[in-house]
């Protein structure tokens, strides 16, 4: 049913996750993409794992498929039998700015055996794609790959939950900070569990990461054994409002036992840091344009905010601050396809001078948002 004409198999476990894409083909015939986990997927081998990038009509009918897997969609990563590639998936937005691809992936595949005979350490796979919702180019990060600066052990189930949770290393390299879920982590204790919240450079490698756990991070409560945590994670914006946390992170400790055996337990983190927008960023793509990074970036007096378009086009932007006030409203104007730029220096509409700090900009192309967020650094 739901137009899906994929060839789905026994234990194949298609649904195990799902992720909101946005209008991946832009112009096309869709009006949004999901990107949908298969983790018993047999292609290449058993239980190796599958994406599928399906494009849905208004109704949530699908109009059109793309598979991802170890012999399909243009993927060129080396899975494994029993990787399970797919447990997980998370949209990076544009990672790439005005490079090829028109939106990132995150997919974890917990039971990836990287290391030197390593047993389920995990990995995540960032897949860059295009309309058609075929991988570009695709960057593994693990134990060996990627530069994370993390040891991880056997067992750890690294990638078994993924959520996009912007950018929150402030005026640093990353253009995006990704939380990890890692349950098998043994941290003062068998398969306590652990969260790792990695910041990516454009290319999908590791700028920086820290841990969170049982041991690590700041996190003061008791975990025990086998209690999973990590089992899940979700992003909550800034929560306290003007209170200490710059970003709040769910967590699921699915095994936890207070109360009776593996009856679970959430626990609502709020993390230091730089805050991100108080709406969790959710990635919108479309053919129409790409937005890019601000040059100069931090500025002290203006910048040019970059983008590309396709086609001839009405194109806004946008700047609020962190608690998602706007600032500045760029009047819609008509500019030509290839590489623009609209200045900023730096004011309100108003015509002020605003404090210095962290700004986030979208783009809206013919009346249609069509990118992710986007940071720019005011200095004074």
């Amino acid at each position: 049913s739901g137009g899906f004409t994929g060839a789905l198999d026994n234990l194949d476990e298609f649904g195990g996750a799902v992720a909101w894409l946005g209008d991946l083909d832009g112009a096309g015939r869709s009006a949004t993409a999901l990107a949908v986990g298969a983790v018993g997927d047999d292609d290449g081998g058993a239980d190796r794992g599958a994406v599928y990038v399906l494009f849905l009509d208004r109704t949530g009918n699908v109009l059109s498929h793309r598979k991802i897997s170890s012999t399909a969609g243009g993927f060129t990563g080396a899975l494994d039998n029993s990787d399970d590639f797919g447990t997980s998936v998370a949209s990076l937005g544009d990672l790439d700015g005005v490079g090829p691809s028109v939106c990132a992936l995150a997919v974890g595949a917990p039971f990836d055996d990287d290391g030197d005979g390593g047993i389920d350490r995990g990995a995540v796979y960032v897949l860059y794609l295009d309309s058609s919702g075929s991988v570009l180019t695709n960057q593994k990060i693990s134990s060996t790959q990627g530069n994370l600066p993390a040891v991880l052990d056997n067992l750890d189930e690294f990638g078994g939950a993924l959520r996009y949770v912007g950018d929150m290393d402030g005026t640093g390299p990353a253009v995006a900070s990704l939380a990890v879920g890692t349950a098998g982590d043994d941290d003062g204790g068998a398969d306590r569990g652990a969260v790792y919240l990695v910041h990516l450079a454009s290319t999908g490698t590791v700028v920086s990461s820290s841990k969170i756990s049982n041991t690590q991070g700041g996190f003061s409560a008791t975990l025990d054994n086998t209690d999973g945590f990590g089992t899940s994670v979700a992003y909550l914006g800034d929560l306290d409002g003007a209170g200490p946390g710059g970003v709040a992170l769910a967590v699921g400790a699915a095994g936890d036992d207070d109360g009776g055996a593996d009856r679970g337990a959430i626990y609502v983190l709020f993390l230091s840091g730089v805050p991100t927008t108080a709406v969790p960023p959710v990635p919108v793509t479309s053919g129409g344009g790409v937005l890019g990074s601000t040059k100069p970036n931090p500025f002290r007096l203006r910048t040019t905010i970059q983008f590309r378009l396709n086609t001839a086009a009405d194109v806004q932007i946008e700047i609020r601050d962190v608690s998602g006030r706007l600032i500045r409203r760029f009047a819609r104007v008509h500019m030509g396809p290839g590489s623009n730029g609209i200045e900023w220096d730096g004011l309100d509409d108003s015509g002020r001078a605003i404090a210095p700090g962290a700004y986030f900009y979208r783009m809206a192309v013919n009346g249609r948002d069509v990118t992710a967020t986007e940071k720019a650094i005011l200095l004074r």
